[in-house]
C-alpha cells in the first residue's frame, strides 16, 4: 500500500504536516507532495512548509489516533503549547510562556470566529477559554507568535484555529464513532459521535450535521460527604452547518453550534496525597457543580472578484458558565482570628484599627451568632457571556500579496456572586437565601483596521510588512447587594468606571526559499491585548486608585527560522529561535485577605526560546515523530506593589513567569501494515513531556510542596484493525499508561485553607484509562 494512502488515512499527528482536505476556498495546488498541507492562517491559502511563521498543522484523523477529542487536548501534538485547566470552568492556552490573568493572550477561533472565556469577578477571561469539541474536523492550526495584524486583540502569544468540514455539495456521506473507557480509581464512560452530509441541490446548496453525546466516568471521591467517584460529567450538543454557492465565484456558510458540560471541580486535597499518599480526595464539606453552556451562529461570505476576494463574517455568541466553590475554610479562619479580626469589630460596631481586638466573649458571641450559621458556605457564581462580532477584508494579489480589512467586536458578561445555604448533603439550595451578593457587568468593545502586504522581490525572496489600528473601550458596573462582615464589602450602590486605549501594532517578515525544498525567514512581530477597568466596589479609595483601569500590555517578538524537506521528503525538520519582550504586564492582585482579584500592570519579561520539530519514514508504513521546545520567560526588574494591594506573589529581577515550564517535548511511532488486500494494523505510541513550573514568580524551596509543579511524562498507547480504504476501524487504547498524577494547577488562598500554609488543592489529569473505540464511515 503507497504511503500516501495511509497518511490521507491516518492524518497527520507531526505538528507540522498534515494531509486533511484543502480549505474550501483553496483549490488544490498541483503535484501535491507526501508532506504538503493547504493553511489558511494567512487569510489565504498556502503550503505549510512554505508559511514563513512558526506553525503546527494537525489533520483530523490524527487527533482520533491520539485520543484527543476537545480542544484541550492540542498540547499533546504541538510544542510550546500549554493549557492549563481551570478549577472552575474552561482553561488556560498557553504559548512561548506568555500567560497571565486579564484577557486571552491565545487567540482561539472556531473558523473564522473568535472565542473567549468569562471575565468573572476578576476580570479574567483568559481563564475560562472554553474547550470546543473536535470531531468531524478538517485541521486544526497552531500558530505560534504573534498574530496582531491579523487577528489582533488577544492573540498576543499566538492563535488555535479549529477548521472543521464543510458541506459536501455533490454526494451524501457520514461517519459515526463511538467508544468504551474506564478509569482508573473510577468509573466507566461512553461517547458515540455522528456526521451527516447531504447535498440538498446538487452542487448548489449542502447541510453537515454533527452530534455528540459523552459520559466521562468520575475517579475524585469525597471523604467529608461519604462520596465515591462523584466527578462523573456529561457532555453533548452538536452543530449544523450549510452551504450555499450559487455559482463559482460565491459561496455562503452558515454555521450553528451547541455544546453543554455538566459536570464538578476537578480539585482535590494535596495536602492530604502528601501526608497520607492519599489521591483524589476533594475534602469539602459542600459539593462543587459546575454546567458550561455555549451557542455560536454565525455567517461567511467569500465572493471571488477575479482581482481580490471579498470575505465577511457576522456571528453572535452566548455561553452561560455556572459553578460553585468551597468558602467554608475563610469563614471558619476568620473565627479563629476574630479577636483582631475586623468582623468581630464591626460586627459589635467597633472602632477598626491597629490593635483594637475583641473580648473573649464578643468572639464567642461573634462565631456562634454570625458565622457559625454560614457554614457549610458555598460561594455561587452563574455568568453569561455574549458576544457580537464582525469581520470584512478583500485580499488579492500575485507578485504584490496583500489583505484588508475591518473588525469589530463588542461582548458583554454578567457576573453574580453569591455565599449562600446548602443541604446537609453539601448542595446550594435553590431558591438562594445570599449571605452575600455582588453583581459585575462588564462590557468590551473594540474596533480595528488593519493591513498586511507580501511582495516577492525577486523569485524565492519575499517581504511582509503589517500594521493594525486598534480602539476598544471598556465599561464595568458592579454593585453589592447584600454584604458581609467576614468578607469585608458593606452593600453598596452601582458604581461603574470606563477605561479606552487606542494604538497601533506591526508586522514585518523576510523569507527566502534557499532551494525549493528549504526556506528560512525572520520576523519582527508585535502583539497586544486590551486593558480594562476592574470592579472596585467594597475596597478603599487608595486601593480603587490602584485597581481601577489598567493597561492594555504588549509584546514584540523577534525570530529567526528554517523549515525543511529532505531525503525526498522522507524527512522534514523545522527550527526556529526568537526572543519576546514582554512589557506593562497584566498580572492578578488582591486585597481585602484575598477576597477580592483584580488585574493590574506591573513588570516586565524577556524570553527566550527554541523549536524544533522532525518527522522521518525511514521505510514504508512508518511514520517518526517528535517536536520540543525549551524556553525560558523571566522578570527584567522587581514588581511593586503599593500598601493594601498584593500582586499575588509579586517577583523580582530574574524569577521565573509563573505555570511556564521551560521544556515540552511530544513524540510518536507509527507504524501501519497491510495482512491481507483490504485490512491494515495501526500500532501507535506516543508520549509527552512537560517540564516543571512554579505557581508563583518568588520561588521559595521552604514551600517547593505547595508552589512549584513537577515535571510529567504521559504516555499512550494505541492498536487496532482497520480497513484499507480508510471505511472502518476498531481500535484497543491506554492513555496515561503509567497512572502518573500529572498536576496541572495548585490553588492556595482564602477558598483553600484559608492562611493554613499547607492548605492547598490541585488539577490534575485523569488516571490510567483504557478503552475501546470503533468508526464508520459511509
Amino acid at each position: 500500500m503507497r504511503i500516501d494512502a495511509r497518511l490521507a488515512l491516518l492524518g497527520a499527528v507531526s505538528p507540522f504536516v498534515a494531509l486533511p482536505a484543502f480549505a474550501q476556498q483553496a483549490a488544490p495546488a498541483e503535484n501535491a507532495r507526501i508532506d504538503d498541507i493547504v493553511v489558511t492562517a494567512l487569510h489565504r491559502a498556502t503550503n505549510v512548509q512554505e508559511t514563513p511563521l512558526a506553525i503546527s498543522a494537525i489533520g483530523g484523523e490524527a487527533l482520533t489516533n491520539q485520543g484527543i477529542s476537545t480542544s484541550d487536548g492540542l498540547a499533546k501534538v504541538a510544542p510550546n503549547l500549554v493549557i492549563r485547566e481551570n478549577a472552575n470552568g474552561g482553561s488556560r492556552i498557553i504559548i512561548r510562556n506568555i500567560q497571565s490573568s486579564g484577557e486571552p493572550t491565545v487567540g482561539l477561533y472556531y473558523d473564522e470566529t473568535p472565542i473567549t472565556g468569562s471575565t468573572g469577578v476578576g476580570n479574567d477571561a483568559g481563564g475560562t477559554t472554553p474547550a470546543v469539541r473536535l470531531f468531524d474536523v478538517e485541521r486544526v492550526e497552531v500558530l505560534r507568535g504573534p498574530q496582531g495584524t491579523l487577528y489582533g486583540a488577544s492573540s498576543m502569544a499566538g492563535t488555535v484555529r479549529l477548521i472543521f468540514k464543510k458541506p459536501n455539495l455533490t454526494q451524501f456521506e457520514g461517519e459515526v464513532s463511538g467508544q468504551l473507557a474506564g478509569i482508573a480509581h473510577g468509573d466507566l464512560g461512553y461517547n458515540a459521535q455522528v456526521a451527516l452530509n447531504a447535498p440538498i441541490v446538487h452542487d448548489k446548496l449542502g447541510v453537515r450535521a454533527v452530534g455528540f453525546y459523552e459520559r466521562i466516568g468520575g475517579w475524585l471521591d469525597n471523604s467529608v460527604l461519604g462520596l465515591t467517584n462523584f466527578n462523573d460529567s456529561k457532555s453533548y450538543g452538536g452543530r449544523l452547518l450549510a452551504r450555499y454557492q450559487p455559482n463559482d465565484d460565491v459561496t455562503f456558510d452558515a454555521l450553528a453550534v451547541y455544546q453543554k458540560r455538566e459536570g464538578y471541580s476537578g480539585l482535590w486535597d494535596y495536602k492530604k496525597y502528601i501526608d497520607t499518599g492519599v489521591r483524589y480526595d476533594q475534602t469539602l464539606d459542600t459539593v462543587t457543580p459546575q454546567t458550561d453552556e455555549m451557542q455560536l451562529y454565525s455567517g461567511t461570505l467569500n465572493w471571488d472578484f477575479s482581482f481580490a476576494t471579498l470575505t465577511a463574517i457576522a456571528a453572535y455568541s452566548k455561553r452561560d458558565l455556572a459553578f460553585s466553590f468551597n468558602y467554608s475554610p475563610y469563614f471558619r479562619r476568620a473565627s479563629v482570628t476574630a479577636p483582631g479580626a475586623a468582623g468581630c469589630l464591626r460586627y459589635f460596631g467597633l472602632p477598626v484599627g491597629a490593635g483594637a481586638k475583641c473580648s473573649t466573649a464578643q468572639v464567642a458571641e461573634y462565631k456562634q451568632d454570625y458565622i457559625d450559621p454560614f457554614l457549610p458556605a458555598p460561594t455561587y457564581q452563574p455568568q453569561s457571556t455574549k458576544t457580537w462580532s464582525q469581520e470584512v477584508r478583500l485580499a488579492g494579489g500575485e507578485r504584490l500579496k496583500w489583505t484588508l480589512g475591518f473588525f469589530h467586536s463588542k461582548r458583554r458578561n454578567f457576573v453574580r456572586s453569591v455565599i449562600t445555604q446548602t443541604t446537609p448533603r453539601g448542595e446550594i439550595i435553590f431558591p438562594i437565601t445570599p449571605f452575600f451578593d455582588r453583581t459585575v457587568d462588564d462590557t468590551l468593545e473594540q474596533f480595528a483596521g488593519f493591513g498586511e502586504f507580501t511582495y516577492e522581490v525577486i523569485d524565492g525572496l519575499s517581504v511582509t510588512a503589517g500594521l493594525r489600528y486598534f480602539d476598544y473601550k471598556k465599561k464595568t458596573t458592579s454593585e453589592v447587594l447584600v454584604g458581609n462582615l467576614v468578607v469585608g464589602n458593606e452593600p453598596s450602590p452601582a458604581s461603574t468606571n470606563r477605561a479606552s486605549e487606542d494604538g497601533t501594532i506591526l508586522n514585518f517578515n523576510v523569507n527566502y526559499k534557499i532551494t525549493p525544498d528549504v526556506m528560512v525567514y525572520a520576523s519582527a512581530t508585535q502583539g497586544f491585548r486590551p486593558g480594562g477597568v476592574n470592579q472596585v466596589v467594597g475596597i478603599s479609595d487608595d486601593q480603587a486608585a490602584y485597581a481601577g483601569a489598567y493597561q492594555s500590555d504588549s509584546i514584540w517578538n523577534y525570530e529567526l527560522g528554517v523549515k525543511s524537506s529532505l531525503l525526498d521528503y522522507r524527512l522534514t525538520l523545522n527550527a526556529n529561535l526568537f526572543q519576546i519582550d514582554w512589557n506593562n504586564m497584566q498580572v492578578r492582585a488582591t486585597a481585602n485577605n484575598g477576597s477580592f482579584a483584580f488585574v493590574t500592570n506591573a513588570g516586565r519579561t524577556r524570553i527566550r526560546g527554541v523549536e524544533l520539530e522532525a518527522i522521518g519514514r525511514p521505510i514504508d508504513g512508518l511514520t517518526l515523530r517528535a517536536s520540543g521546545s525549551y524556553t525560558s520567560a523571566r522578570l527584567r526588574g522587581n514588581q511593586i506593589a503599593v500598601p493594601g494591594v498584593t500582586i499575588s506573589g509579586a517577583g523580582l529581577d530574574g524569577d521565573y513567569v509563573p505555570l511556564t515550564p521551560k521544556y515540552t517535548a511530544q513524540g510518536s511511532a507509527e507504524y501501519v501494515f497491510p495482512v491481507s488486500d483490504t485490512l491494515e494494523i495501526l500500532t501507535l505510541a506516543d508520549i509527552g513531556h512537560i517540564g516543571s513550573s512554579w505557581t508563583e514568580f518568588r520561588r521559595d524551596p521552604t514551600r517547593d510542596y505547595q508552589l512549584r509543579i513537577p515535571a510529567m511524562t504521559v504516555t499512550g498507547l494505541r492498536a487496532g484493525v482497520q480497513s484499507s480504504d480508510g471505511n472502518w476501524g476498531i481500535y484497543a487504547f491506554v492513555t496515561n499508561l503509567f497512572d502518573v498524577t500529572g498536576v496541572v494547577n495548585k490553588s492556595r488562598g482564602a477558598s483553600i485553607g484559608g492562611d493554613d500554609p499547607r492548605g492547598l488543592s490541585v488539577n490534575a489529569i485523569a488516571p490510567r484509562t483504557i478503552g475501546l473505540n470503533f468508526r464508520k464511515n459511509f
